[in-house]
């Protein structure tokens, strides 16, 4: 029962994570180039751009909020992961259950941010400072973001529910999604034996 909701549930959010984080790196090659523009406009050409810092800004918190389903989802935000590691190996049981203790702070935090981002959003009639766009396609994304982890929380609590009662398998299959966009370790090539030099003495006679 557990799997199937996890399975279902997976299904939509592994998919959607993927889109949204190849969004998140084209909006992060915008930035890139805006900011490159702006630093040759203003001293090789003297000529400073007024609306490029707003919206490298503005970008920045676009690609920050995509990318958060997927670190959640594969578990790549930043951690100090050498207790948890160890708790993993000796007492799995215990590791889910305070995982799934996280899991279900994390989803109030999250509707606490929902509530107040949304508050925030209703003073969006006011226009950006250099750019002609109402504040509201700004204050609209972290409410929003913050909904759809919800729902990556929630499939992150019923993987804890299964480690608790034993089952442990990575049905969501996480860590090959997390795989896929990390750079392929190199491996080192197998230290060469030096070659054995020939005895140029003759052999003794038997």
């Amino acid at each position: 029962m557990l799997r199937a909701i996890e399975n279902a549930i997976n299904t939509v959010t592994t998919p959607v994570s993927k889109v949204l984080r190849h969004v998140a790196g084209i909006l992060l090659l915008i930035m890139t180039i805006i900011v490159v523009a702006q630093v040759l406009f203003r001293y090789v050409l003297n000529i400073p751009l007024s609306w490029t810092d707003e919206m490298s800004r503005f970008l920045m918190i676009y690609m920050t909020y995509l990318c958060l389903p997927f670190v959640y989802l594969t578990d790549k935000n930043i951690a100090m992961t050498f207790v948890t590691e160890i708790l993993e190996k000796k007492a799995p049981r215990l590791f889910s259950f305070l995982a799934l203790l996280a899991h279900i702070s994390a989803i109030l935090v999250f509707a606490v941010w929902i509530k107040f981002g949304w508050n925030f959003f209703q003073t969006g009639s006011v226009m950006a400072d250099s750019l002609p766009i109402p504040m509201f396609y700004v204050y609209i994304i972290p409410p929003v973001m913050m909904g759809v982890t919800i729902l990556y929380a929630l499939q992150k609590c019923v993987a804890s529910i299964r480690g608790v009662l034993g089952d442990f398998e990575d049905v969501s299959q996480t860590a090959k999604t997390a795989e896929l966009f990390e750079a392929p370790a190199v491996e080192e090539a197998p230290a060469k034996e030096p070659k054995q030099t020939q005895s140029l003495e003759p052999e003794a006679a038997a």
